[in-house]
């Protein structure tokens, strides 16, 4: 993204800000020059010899005679300019705060669109960026990245819109009153300029190396703090101190990088700013011994010559402000480069479904030249049916889950909904028709009433009814009744003060409270006893008689009231039926059958 095109392309969404903090920018520009000519005509006026020396523009000293008024009275005079001094500086300081307010607020709300298009854009990224990518490198990025970009758009805008304006105004009336003296003080302005030139990609380099530390430092992090108990449990307490130090020690060298880069540069500025003092000192001095030069000339002359410098000064921050914001605005596009999931496109038929699935010669790979995750897979679900897929880890069963759900799509093959291609239905409308139960039974660190009601309206006005039944029908009532706020009660970060089978039944009332016209039970009930397992299915098998069920489990006990069964190897269907028949056939699924029912004889 081109860093001038973002800038202009935020400002003419905010034209009347820009306008308002742009016009209050040069008004107390304008002010802040008028100033010192105030105090040079009253340092004038106590010099006999002032009239000799008008050396600055006439029209300038003019105008600003005619504010004052040509008195005969020295004291009146002199009282009158000091008050008008007075009154520049008070406009001045309030088209400070305006000029302020409203670039700094138009930057806040680009940090805010900034942060609601990233927001946007991850919802709509397929599954597979997260699987690359850690939480807390994106949260790096939304937060440390977007202030950097915010910082160019506010605060360097506002200073480089004040600097463009002072320095030439500055400089023109320096000129106007000394033309030899103007061109000794800006020598030190060369060997300032060189210094922003040599300082500025030693910056946008250490910067860059700084955010991308910063990310991996916050990712890390992130996962410790979600995963501390399995640090605690296997003893990595120390490994991951060590591990964090490392990153830190990285991080801690590329911003003392940064650090010293600008503290030197903004040496450098002091440096040329008191070479660029000292020059004037000289030289005025001389000038005013030659007769050539008044006194108040000379104080407008420093007073000027100080406002050229902020300038500078104020350009070599601005210029660190962009570099910085220009490296993390690459950042940004790297993320917005991401092609959104085709399957999460709004549009298509928004109408509920009846239920009926069917996959014709579906395969899909993730990675091109990797092993079909599935492959030729052919099946056709009647609404009200119930059909399940069991097979070793890692043959496919939760890759056909996903692409029911439009979570990604298809390498090549058909999906059919009600007869129609799945990608012509809406994928909102879709998955509000579909109650799914993912392997991982992931809650929200919100109460247990409202992870059960995620897929209702917060306006049903049988949300507690509905909540309540749901937890009934997955077995969850009586343990939520035992919760110290019941449905109230609050849930740790995931759901951690639940058990793992109480996270897979809260997530299995979840699909179940939305009444949903298919639901997919993607191996949820591995953390539940058998006994559980029964009641649990008991349940299912009321709740959702008239609703297409698809179960994935590895337990033959969880399917085998399945009216078909697809048994998986490799991405392929190797066998399909009922329990009964799959058992005479004597292949995958009767000796998984054997296996776990031996199992459960042991036990």
């Amino acid at each position: 993204m081109n860093t001038l095109r973002f800038v202009l392309a935020a400002y003419r969404r905010n034209a009347w800000w820009t306008f308002v903090g742009i016009g209050t920018s040069v008004l107390g520009t304008a002010c802040q020059v008028c100033i010192p000519i105030f105090f040079k005509l009253v340092i004038d006026v106590l010099n006999p010899d002032a009239a000799e020396h008008r050396g600055m523009a006439l029209w300038a000293e003019d105008a600003v005679r005619s504010l004052v008024g040509d008195s005969a009275d020295k004291a009146a005079f002199i009282n009158g300019c000091l008050l008008w001094a007075l009154g520049f500086a008070v406009v001045l300081a309030v088209m400070t705060f305006y000029k302020r307010y409203y670039l700094i607020r138009l930057s806040r709300k680009v940090e805010y669109e900034v942060k609601r298009d990233m927001y946007e854009h991850l919802q709509k990224l397929p599954a597979r960026y997260y699987d690359a990518r850690r939480s807390g490198g994106i949260m790096s990025l939304m937060t440390s990245d977007v202030e950097n970009i915010r910082m160019m758009i506010g605060p360097a805008i506002m200073y480089m819109s004040n600097s463009f304006m002072l320095a030439p105004a500055a400089l023109f009336i320096m000129y106007t009153l000394n033309a030899q003296l103007t061109a000794w003080a800006l020598l030190p302005l060369v060997g300032l300029a060189a210094a922003t030139l040599w300082f500025s990609p030693r910056q946008r380099f250490f910067s860059t190396k700084a955010q991308e530390d910063l990310e991996q430092l916050s990712a890390r992090a992130q996962e410790n703090f979600a995963g501390a108990r399995v640090v605690k449990a296997f003893s990595r307490e120390q490994f991951e101190i060590d591990e964090l130090d490392k990153l830190g020690k990285r991080y801690y060298a590329n911003k003392l990088g940064q650090a010293r880069n600008s503290a030197m540069f903004n040496a450098s500025i002091f440096v040329f700013g008191g070479l660029g003092i000292l020059v004037i000192l000289y030289f005025g001095a001389k000038e005013i011994a030659a007769g050539r030069f008044s006194v108040g000339d000379f104080l407008a002359f420093s007073l000027y010559n100080v406002q050229l410098y902020w300038p500078m000064i104020a350009i070599g921050w601005v210029t660190m402000l962009f570099v910085r914001g220009a490296a993390s605005l690459k950042r940004l596009q790297e993320l917005l480069n991401e092609t959104p999931d085709a399957g999460q496109a709004a549009s298509g038929i928004a109408a509920p479904v009846r239920g009926e699935i069917e996959f014709r010669d579906v395969g899909m790979t993730y990675k091109e030249g990797a092993r079909p995750a599935i492959d030729a897979i052919n099946f056709k679900l009647e609404p009200g049916k119930t059909l399940a897929l069991v097979g070793p880890v890692g043959c496919g069963k939760s890759t056909i889950a996903n692409l029911i759900l439009r979570l990604m799509a298809p390498s090549r093959g058909e999906i059919l909904i009600d007869g129609k291609p799945i990608e012509q239905y809406d994928p909102q409308a879709l998955r509000e028709s579909i109650g799914y139960v993912p392997q991982d039974s992931f809650l929200f660190s919100e109460s247990v009433k409202d992870n059960i009601a995620l897929g209702l309206s917060d306006n049903d006005p049988q949300r507690d009814a509905k909540v309540e039944e749901a937890a009934r029908n997955a077995a969850f009532a009586e343990e939520v009744n035992d919760l110290p706020n019941k449905y109230d009660t609050m849930l740790g970060e995931r759901g951690v003060n639940l058990s793992g089978g109480q996270k897979q039944r809260a997530a299995i009332a979840r699909a179940l409270a939305k009444s949903p016209r298919i639901v997919v039970l993607d191996d949820c009930l591995s953390a539940v006893d058998t006994r559980t397992e029964d009641q649990i299915l008991r349940a299912l098998k009321g709740q959702t008689r008239g609703v297409t069920t698809l179960i994935i489990a590895q337990r033959i006990s969880t399917v085998s009231h399945a009216d078909e069964i697809l048994v998986l190897d490799e991405g392929r269907i190797i066998e399909r039926g009922t329990d009964e028949q799959l058992r005479e056939k004597g292949g995958l699924y009767a000796e998984l059958a054997k296996r776990q029912e031996l199992a459960e004889e042991l036990a």
